[in-house]
């Protein structure tokens, strides 16, 4: 009885993070597919925390349709090198893939496209352009760094000016494109500003693809 109770609170909680249940064209996992990536994340998580030299790293998992998606700070090649090897040696996971982030144990911003993977790829050039962005550098169709930007100072900014740039990487799936964003700021700047830079970049592709804003 205890576990019949404890797979449906299981399953109440995959559904409450899924919504409701997927449609036709919906990029969110299915109850089934949320489990195993809250499983997974879980499990790569713990195996990073017993490994002496990821530990103090403070690295973030996500899984998405059962890749894995590494943040952090890395030290170096090696430590990245290591992190998606564990990653990829867990059960359940296809494949792994790192992404360096500003600050230790930041949380990256993903978004996940129904749309080719060359339709995802014009949409972020014309949306970080759109925002006000140069690009500096990009592997064609995989990811892209714009030149850092400088911002008017403003009260957010505690009245001083400083620089951002934007880092995009895409990952194609079966069916759907995953865009992470990532935000540096030259003066560090508060994590919830850049979330939100990030966060609009990511809408900004959505309204270039003529998408609808996925419901959370």
């Amino acid at each position: 009885m205890r576990r019949l109770l404890g797979t449906a609170v299981l399953a109440l909680a995959a559904f409450t993070v899924a919504g409701c249940a997927v449609t036709s064209g919906s990029t969110r996992e299915s109850v089934g597919e949320t489990i195993h990536s809250i499983s997974v994340s879980n499990t790569v998580q713990i195996r990073f925390q017993g490994d002496r030299v990821l530990a103090p790293l403070g690295l973030r998992v996500e899984t998405y349709r059962r890749e894995v998606f590494v943040s952090g700070l890395a030290q170096n090649d090696a430590q990245r090198a290591r992190a998606i090897a564990i990653a990829r040696d867990t059960p359940g996971v296809l494949t792994a893939y790192f992404v360096d982030t500003d600050l230790p144990g930041r949380p990256v911003s993903p978004a996940h496209y129904r749309a080719s993977a060359e339709q995802v790829w014009s949409a972020a050039v014309a949306a970080v352009r759109a925002a006000g962005y140069q690009i500096e550098e990009r592997q064609e169709g995989r990811s892209l760094v714009t030149s850092w930007r400088r911002l008017s100072p403003s009260w957010r900014t505690l009245w001083m000016g400083s620089q951002e740039r934007v880092r995009l990487s895409l990952f194609p799936h079966r069916d759907v494109v995953t865009v992470i964003a990532v935000v540096d700021r030259l003066d560090g700047g508060s994590v919830s500003w850049q979330i939100e830079r990030e966060q609009a970049v990511l809408e900004g592709i959505r309204k270039t693809l003529g998408q609808a804003a996925p419901r959370s």
